[in-house]
């Protein structure tokens, strides 16, 4: 069955079970106050619009460009065009729950936020794991919150697009609002808030039950996975990238070591590209400054799928992009980051183990190496 179509099954029947489940669940254990599972879902747009909360909408929706034919982003099947009803909108709520591992506020009926689950991936929100009654941890005055199912600060690519996104609403918090984060942050995710000069405003917790006086929600940009053209722009500002066209001088391939989805013959490869000029980068081994600096000067990336091609969002408008994915996992996750910013983007869909590893032949190192030449 085509990789694509055993995703959307799977999501499907999840999607089906997610209502009967979760109300069995909810009987299983205290409720959310006490740090248990949530009794419901309710809306924070519907109750923006029915006057019931202090908030307000950013974006209504977010459309991306037009895709072309054949776009990963359609083939991979993970409904990665299906967002342009998603709002990005924020909410104040006092004497806010919350609860579970992804920090998911519930209103006074004890009902989940919709919003802050992404959606209609709410069905796989860690909130819903039953889970013993937990005493709140208190924290007074203004707070919003960066965690959720999809960001504990430990990859890069859900940090920058599913966790710092959330601060462009931070103009309409007081200015003292504290930032909860989530504990075991990765280097990258502190240096990227120390860059914005918000670390003094963090505090960092590894609790699950958690008792705001004043909750600043702010509200995911868009589902997970799929690109944010709004929060890519605010990046973009915020770490002083042009908004414009612009060249750089450097052909940069996105290597990975040590995971799955890295190549098999990568020393081999190395030694080639290294030979023609490449800069054969791990992204992982560079701060997250030097990540910024680095990929700013590219003029043509080709990288493995992964998270390291997140850096995409840092390159000049308009760069070469030749993206490699195992025929046996695909996500149009960094082909939407070209289209909003503009960036040549093209999959190369190569053989890979049964671990995803890539096995690129020589045909297809003739392919990258072309790629540099050109434009």
């Amino acid at each position: 069955m085509f990789p694509g179509r055993r995703a959307w099954l799977k999501q499907t029947l999840q999607r089906l079970a997610f209502p009967v489940l979760r109300r069995w669940r909810s009987w299983c254990g205290p409720g959310p106050e006490r740090g248990g599972v949530p009794r419901g879902v309710f809306r924070e747009k519907t109750e923006l619009e029915q006057g019931r909360v202090e908030g307000g909408v950013m974006a209504d929706g977010q459309m991306l460009p037009a895709l072309r034919e054949g776009s990963e982003i359609v083939a991979c099947g993970l409904g990665q065009a299906e967002f342009a009803s998603w709002a990005a909108l924020w909410t104040r709520r006092d004497s806010a729950h919350l609860v579970g591992s992804s920090w998911i506020h519930v209103d006074a009926a004890g009902r989940a936020c919709y919003e802050a689950m992404y959606g209609q991936q709410a069905y796989g929100d860690p909130v819903w794991n039953p889970r013993g009654g937990e005493k709140a941890q208190e924290f007074a005055g203004d707070w919003t919150s960066l965690g959720s199912r999809w960001n504990r600060g430990t990859n890069y690519y859900h940090w920058i697009t599913d966790g710092l996104t959330r601060l462009i609403y931070l103009p309409f918090f007081p200015a003292e609002t504290g930032i909860l984060v989530p504990s075991g942050m990765a280097a990258f995710a502190q240096d990227s808030l120390k860059l914005l000069g918000l670390w003094e405003r963090v505090r960092v917790t590894e609790g699950r039950h958690l008792e705001i006086e004043n909750y600043w929600f702010a509200g995911p940009m868009v589902l997970s996975g799929c690109a944010n053209p709004l929060g890519m722009k605010w990046l973009r500002d915020v770490y002083g990238l042009p908004s414009e066209g612009g060249s750089g001088h450097r052909k940069i391939f996105v290597s990975r070591r040590g995971t799955k989805r890295d190549l098999t013959n990568m020393n081999d490869i190395e030694r080639v590209l290294a030979a023609e000029g490449w800069d054969v980068l791990e992204p992982g081994e560079l701060s997250f400054r030097e990540q910024i600096e680095t990929f700013r000067d590219a003029r043509v990336i080709v990288g493995l799928h992964g998270a390291g091609m997140t850096n995409l969002l840092w390159a000049p408008i308009g760069v070469r992009v030749l993206e490699l994915m195992p025929r046996t996992f695909r996500n149009g996750c960094y082909e939407a980051i070209s289209l909003v910013l503009g960036h040549r983007h093209e999959v190369l869909l190569c053989p890979a183990d049964s671990r995803g590893n890539l096995i690129l032949t020589s045909d297809l190192l003739q392919r990258v190496l072309a790629w540099g030449q050109e434009g």
